[in-house]
């Protein structure tokens, strides 16, 4: 995992309001940073969910519950 920025301190001392307008505005400054419009963004995501679906209904015994999931992610990370 890369280093804190220097600024990270300064970020999470904001109130919860402030720190949370700040995550939406450096999100939307990566999300857009491909050019996309906001409506080009949407139609291809609305897409990767529909392909994710199709492939959830086509192989179901591939799914595994959140639980799981999550359960193995904590391991790995050590929590």
């Amino acid at each position: 995992m890369p280093a804190k920025p220097a600024t990270f301190d300064k970020a999470h001392a904001l109130p919860p309001d402030e720190r949370l307008a700040l995550g939406y505005a450096l999100l939307d400054s990566v999300e857009n940073a491909d050019g996309c419009t906001q409506a080009e963004w949407e139609t291809a995501w609305a897409a990767e969910c529909d392909r994710r679906l199709a492939e959830h209904l086509a192989n179901p015994e591939f799914s595994r519950p959140w639980e799981e999931v999550k359960a193995e992610l904590l391991a790995a990370l050590g929590r």
